[in-house]
């Protein structure tokens, strides 16, 4: 992002999040990561890397190869999800056709949410937080989420490492980099 209003914000290594870490985290509307996404199943697995960009309620989500080209580009927000494929071909798409394209099922609404290391308020009900060492764990809509590698970034604590689980599948997400509203 070539806007003066971000940056890249990157401290020292921190302990686990504390309570008044997911209201300043949900605070900030606007952010963007560059990691490595690698996603296995009983079947398969793959490897891209991931540009995440999220503003006013819109996640623009890039997969690449490690050269650099475009595999996939994903714009998801209330309105519906529109996937750009490897040829440029746009299209509008349904979660389960995005699924059936990828091979695996993304919880995309709640991934913004766990990849900041905060529980998804579209679940209802209580959702209890385990800590293990330096490792945060929940388990909701059946996915189990596994927090690792915190750091502080400006004012928060997000993590660095993210796994999800959820039967056979599991997604493993590590940020390289963060960009935060100021």
């Amino acid at each position: 992002m070539a806007c003066a209003s971000t940056s890249i914000i990157k401290t020292e290594e921190s302990s686990l999040p504390t309570l008044h870490n997911a209201e300043k985290v949900l605070a900030i509307n606007e952010w963007r990561l560059l990691g490595r996404l690698s996603v296995r199943n009983m079947r398969q697995s793959w490897f891209t890397t991931l540009e995440w960009n999220h503003r006013k309620g819109i996640d623009d989500l890039t997969l690449s190869t490690s050269l650099g080209g475009v595999v996939a580009k994903i714009l998801y927000s209330k309105q519906g999800i529109l996937l750009t494929d490897e040829e440029g071909v746009l299209q509008h798409v349904s979660e389960e056709e995005l699924a059936s394209l990828l091979g695996y099922s993304a919880p995309l609404k709640h991934m913004k949410y766990w990849v900041r290391g905060v529980l998804s308020p579209e679940f209802q009900g209580p959702s209890s937080r385990e800590y293990l060492d330096d490792t945060v764990l929940f388990e909701q809509g059946g996915w189990n989420v596994q927090l690792e590698r915190f750091q502080t970034y400006g004012e928060v604590v997000l993590p660095a490492r993210v796994t999800l689980i959820k039967e056979d599948l599991k997604i493993k997400l590590v940020v390289d980099k963060w960009w935060m509203e100021k």
